[in-house]
């Protein structure tokens, strides 16, 4: 059952925040997000590109600047070393159009998924040097890449590491942890050890387009490619589900508002094979269109084809489209491995399990992550989806708050071939025998108990229908984008009526309410996306399925509810008048009802 709890504000910081010309449900939804003056709440509004941190902050940045920029100058051959993800893919593509432009010898290589795997591994390290490579710049990965680069200092290949993975530690013999980083001619990552770079959530593409900027100045070049390459940081910051506050959000804002007429012909490609041409690029778009069509190259094919769309002007439309069929493909795929992996839960008796460790050979391993995000909606707890690979079993996990993946991984990680990530989600490599062992050490050990694991729904104020207005409704939406630490915000209501309850959509899973305020009359559109099999449940277990079954049918009154949503416009295609509609996220039935 999901826990409501509405976040609790100090009426004199709402009253401050209302001095900047906002409403008071505008500023109870600042102040739930921490900001406590009207210079903050501002800078939060306006998003200034000033307002960025100087990369020099970050620990070896001048050193990487130096190495590459001196590389670009004496011809060296520079290799990127990206991902296959959505932010290594950017962060390749940020690099390759910078260098390039700067006249660089560069090449770049990202790893097979299946083949592979995550990370850096001392066979492409060869093969770069057979390539004659002579310096190597890791960006989304690297930082836990200990033997690989020492391979590469070997060969006499120069390392400089952009990575903002977690740093992986040793303890000594008192328990003390300290960080055990590659020993590369730089290590650029703001979760080590001494490194006074104040923002500690960038992804790897935008430290990317921070090196970039910093590179065009070492050179005193003008940095004509700044909305280009921000753009490209932007989509990979919302992919990359990292936290939408202070740099961050002002990388997405004017990135994204950038990438409606941008000048990469890749990105403008992409934009209009998924219909998004002429529109506004939002954060909506960039983590469940654009990013996911490009998440399919690397787990299908190669990632290679995504950067080649980002990196170069030829064929672009046709390289576009390939993305999105690529996606459509991955979309049947996840949907046929959620249902094998639902069933593996209870054939295998997993339920009681705090830690859900499913192992099913049945599931691509591209797919794992996803697949692994979607049991945790419904289990909310930690999940890692497990598949037999070429060599080794590899899986993909996805977290809870209250529970940092990494750091329990790594007290098992004398299990892996190898393993990374952050405190949400980790990716590993391990012998097969390896998995039930891991399933039993990381549910021993886990100290979650049911309150952890239950859903917790965040209410920012408790509103009546009387309080409702398109404007604020634009108001609210203004404080985009939304994300991680900044989420949609989202209101309550109570005592609420049904005076029209409706099935619609393609799949007859979308619920259309006419909802009433008992104490007021008043009366608002309400649409509850994908809800009806809740709905459905829910109506049943307390009215019973012959009186549900009358409710659908408009023969008997549904009972009142209690509401969790958000507000959003509903635009009378007729007319053009715009009206307020809810948009319902969780409901009770009220006892009295």
């Amino acid at each position: 059952m999901k826990v409501w709890r509405i976040k609790k504000y100090k009426y004199d910081i709402v009253s401050k925040l209302m001095d900047i010309g906002i409403s008071r449900t505008a500023a109870c939804v600042l102040a739930n997000r921490g900001i406590r003056d009207k210079k903050t709440a501002e800078k939060f509004l306006d998003c200034p590109m000033e307002d960025m941190y100087d990369g020099m902050l970050f620990k070896d940045m001048d050193k990487g600047i130096r190495l590459i920029a001196a590389a670009i100058i004496k011809k060296k051959k520079i290799a990127i070393y990206g991902d296959y993800d959505v932010d290594g893919v950017m962060s390749t593509s940020i690099l390759y159009r910078t260098l390039d432009f700067l006249g660089a010898e560069v090449m770049y290589y990202l790893p097979h998924r299946q083949k592979e795997g995550y990370g850096m591994n001392e066979s492409a390290i060869e093969e770069l040097k057979d390539e004659k490579a002579e310096v190597i710049l890791a960006c989304d990965n690297g930082i836990a890449a200990k033997n690989e680069i020492k391979k590469a200092n070997e060969l006499g290949i120069v390392c400089v590491i952009l990575d903002h993975h977690e740093v992986p530690y040793k303890t000594d013999e008192y328990g003390a942890k300290s960080d055990d980083v590659p020993q590369a001619f730089a290590v650029i990552d703001a979760k080590q050890a001494g490194c006074g770079y104040p923002y500690k959530s960038l992804c790897a593409a935008s430290m990317a387009f921070k090196f970039s900027k910093l590179l065009f100045e070492k050179l005193r070049v003008p940095f004509k490619l700044e909305k280009e390459l921000l753009s490209l940081a932007a989509i990979a910051t919302v992919c990359d589900i990292v936290d939408l506050t202070d740099e961050n959000r002002i990388i997405v804002k004017n990135g994204l508002k950038a990438a409606k007429d941008t000048e990469n012909a890749g990105l403008r490609a992409l934009i209009s094979q998924t219909g998004l041409e002429g529109r506004e690029i939002t954060e909506y778009h960039a983590g469940f269109v654009l990013g996911p069509c490009i998440n399919a190259t690397g787990r299908l094919e190669s990632a290679t084809l995504a950067v080649k769309l980002f990196t170069s002007n030829e064929n672009a439309q046709e390289n576009a489209a390939k993305l999105v069929n690529l996606n459509m493909q991955r979309k049947d795929m996840t949907n046929a491995a959620f249902e094998s992996a639902k069933k593996k839960i209870i054939s295998d008796k997993l339920e009681a399990d705090k830690v859900l460790v499913i192992f099913d050979e049945s599931v691509h391993e591209s797919i794992m992550g996803i697949v692994a995000g979607r049991i945790k909606e419904i289990y909310n707890r930690p999940v890692i989806v497990i598949t037999r690979g070429v060599n080794f079993a590899k899986g993909s996990g996805r977290s809870i708050e209250g529970y940092n993946m990494f750091d329990e991984l790594f007290k098992c990680k004398e299990l892996f071939e190898r393993f990374g990530g952050h405190p949400m989600a980790a990716g590993l490599t391990l012998k097969e025998e390896n998995v039930p062992i891991l399933r039993k050490r990381l549910n021993d050990d886990c100290v979650l108990d049911e309150k952890d694991m239950a859903e917790v729904v965040m209410i920012d104020a408790q509103l009546g229908f009387e309080d409702f207005s398109t404007d604020l409704a634009d108001e609210l939406a203004s404080f985009s984008p939304f994300g991680r630490l900044n989420q949609k915000p989202i209101f309550a209501s109570r005592n609420i009526g049904v005076k029209q309850l409706n099935i619609i959509g393609k799949n007859k899973n979308v619920l259309k309410f006419l909802l009433e305020e008992k104490k007021t009359a008043k009366i608002v559109d309400a649409i509850s996306f994908g809800g009806y099999d809740e709905y459905c449940a829910k109506l049943t277990e307390k009215i019973g399925a012959q009186a549900a079954e009358a409710v659908f049918k408009h023969l008997l009154a549904a009972p009142d509810m209690d509401i969790v949503y958000y507000l959003d416009k509903n635009q009378n295609p007729y007319t053009g008048n715009e009206t307020v509609q809810l948009v319902i996220k969780d409901f009770r039935f009220r006892e009295e009802s």
